[in-house]
């Protein structure tokens, strides 16, 4: 039997298709650096897509506190300034029991989940009221006032930018019977002089000399810009009532009247006036200038959490003359 020789067509095919096949053979070096990259390329994408999701869920939950922070303000507001007179005269009876002085101030916090939510109600009318003592006493003595009662820590950055000028009332004679109604009418005529603490203290000074974010709040504990000009001489401090007093009385005699005041703390001012004061004319402008009962408060709410930023403001509930109550609020 005779072999037939291969074609060397055939042959010349048989090597060219494995060398075809050699170089199409891929190298396994190049294999691994292609599956390195593209897994780094991955790792990469999922890293940055977990920290923008980490980011949103952050920004997500600061959002959620700040709002829980802002409604728990807001609801605090309007609950105790609607309330704030049963506030203070269940305070007192409680200060009364335990043999505690009265205060223009009541501090409080309160924790609602995460958000704690530190609380200061006080009383405009028994802080001594700035306009009045202005229209009074001129710029330089409401500046020793101020010193005086807030501490002199508040000095330096005192600064008093008054809206118009001093009335000068002092010097003005009074009726020797004032009723009620032209109590008002007085109160309702004197322009407020300081509208805003802005305009009685360089805030960043007092921020820096106290090195405190509640600065601010701590050193206007007896001092106020609104309420109705007349002081609450049943819940002001003594600093406060003689800085008043002493406006229309010498100093020995407005002492003299607060300590009968303090020995009967239940007696009226028209009494305590009687047996201290003999000028029926002083008698009648002290009783300008103090009353026995208040209508103006105000709230500090300062609400922090551990993350965030803290919500700090100040609500001031304002009673005009004409009964009408308007509401002041301010961001700090």
């Amino acid at each position: 039997m005779k072999i037939k020789p291969e074609p060397k067509d055939a042959s010349a095919k048989i090597q060219v298709s494995r060398y075809s096949l050699h170089r199409r053979k891929p190298r396994p070096g190049y294999v691994l650096m292609t599956v390195i990259a593209v897994s780094i390329l991955v790792i990469t994408c999922l890293s940055l897509l977990a920290r923008q999701s980490l980011r949103m869920g952050l920004k997500a939950a600061d959002q959620e506190r700040m709002l829980q922070k802002r409604w728990g303000s807001l609801s605090l507001q309007r609950t105790l300034l609607a309330n704030a007179e049963r506030v203070f005269q269940q305070h007192e009876e409680k200060n009364e029991r335990q043999g505690n002085d009265t205060t223009p101030v009541i501090r409080s916090n309160l924790v609602l989940g995460d958000v704690t939510f530190d609380l200061l109600l006080a009383d405009e009318d028994a802080k001594l009221p700035l306009n009045t003592l202005y229209h009074h006493v001129g710029l330089k003595k409401t500046e020793d006032s101020i010193s005086r009662i807030a501490g002199s820590h508040v000095t330096p950055a005192t600064r008093l930018i008054p809206a118009v000028e001093p009335m000068q009332i002092s010097r003005e004679k009074r009726r020797v019977s004032v009723s009620d109604d032209e109590k008002n009418e007085i109160a309702k005529d004197v322009p407020d002089a300081f509208r805003s603490w802005g305009e009685v203290f360089d805030l960043a000074t007092l921020g820096r000399t106290a090195r405190s974010p509640t600065s601010l709040q701590s050193s206007t504990t007896k001092l106020t810009c609104w309420g109705s000009g007349q002081l609450n001489f049943r819940r002001a401090s003594d600093e406060a009532i003689l800085a008043l007093a002493r406006i229309v009385v010498q100093d020995g005699k407005a002492r003299r009247v607060l300590q009968r005041y303090r020995s009967s703390p239940t007696a009226s001012l028209p009494t305590l006036l009687l047996s201290e004061v003999s000028d029926q004319q002083k008698q009648a402008q002290v009783q300008t200038i103090f009353s026995e009962t208040s209508t103006n408060f105000s709230i500090w709410i300062d609400a922090h959490s551990r993350t965030g930023p803290p919500l700090r403001t100040f609500t001031v509930m304002k009673r005009d003359a004409d009964g009408v109550v308007q509401q002041q609020r301010f961001s700090l």
